[in-house]
């Protein structure tokens, strides 16, 4: 690539959107915002437990039938919970399956021809993927737990499976979060010299990219409520406003 190639591109457009596609892309933007923001909103009322019961209360510690019982009552409220787990994380999919034809579409506003955005294209679609496949784990791992807790089955062996297959779920976010911020920062940088694309929306892509790779060493680290810090600021908030404000730019394009 050259500096030729780099002019060409801006002076002819060649980094936008297909006027066709563009206007799709738009909405798959918008639809993956509100995916994100009615499963942040309703995953927030849950852990609130709003539309769910209260867990039972905990126990101190004891001896091993007075903690068994515990877990038993425990798992039991969990088992409760699983039907309204599966709907908030099926809208929560469907946000971030939006992310992939939104990847394609981006690279074209970014410039498809610069290495950043090739790049920040095939790290966005495999971000996505990679949390979608933790959360269908943990989803097949829960339902899993949820019948063996309401059968009369081994308790610890229920806890040592929920420990288990929560821990590869966060896993598979941990390195989603990782790819997706780097991403964001090659989409930043790829747009950086275009004139299709607002600097104030290649620095809220560089903010972005650096709350999810801060996600991702939350994730690390293992800091539960850092990661909740996170997940909100990025997720909730930064994430969806960005794809807010791509799908805008990208049907601006198309009707040039």
């Amino acid at each position: 690539m050259t500096a030729t190639t780099d002019d060409l591109d801006t002076r002819t457009k060649a980094g936008q959107a297909p006027p066709a596609a563009a206007p799709a892309a738009g909405l798959v933007a918008y639809a993956g915002a509100a995916a994100f923001v009615v499963a942040a909103v309703w995953y927030g009322l849950a852990a609130g437990y709003v539309t769910v019961a209260r867990p039972p209360a905990p126990t101190a510690p004891g001896a091993g039938a007075q903690l068994d019982g515990a877990l038993h009552r425990w798992f039991g409220w969990f088992a409760t919970t699983l039907a309204q787990e599966r709907l908030i994380t099926a809208i929560a999919i469907t946000g971030f399956l939006c992310l992939l034809p939104l990847a394609a579409f981006t690279r074209e506003l970014a410039g498809r021809h610069r290495l950043p955005a090739r790049i920040g294209s095939a790290a966005m679609a495999a971000g996505a993927l990679l949390w979608v496949a933790g959360n269908v784990v943990r989803l097949g791992g829960h339902r899993a737990v949820g019948l063996m807790a309401t059968h009369q089955n081994p308790i610890q062996t229920i806890n040592a499976i929920l420990f288990t297959t929560d821990t590869i779920a966060d896993t598979f976010e941990l390195a989603a979060f990782a790819v997706l911020g780097v991403a964001l920062v090659a989409f930043a940088g790829a747009a950086a010299g275009s004139r299709a694309v607002p600097r104030a929306w290649c620095g809220y892509s560089l903010l972005l990219g650096v709350v999810l790779l801060g996600l991702s060493g939350a994730y690390a680290a293992a800091d539960d409520n850092l990661i909740n810090l996170f997940l909100v600021a990025g997720g909730a908030l930064l994430l969806p406003a960005w794809l807010v404000w791509t799908g805008h730019l990208l049907r601006a394009e198309a009707s040039r």
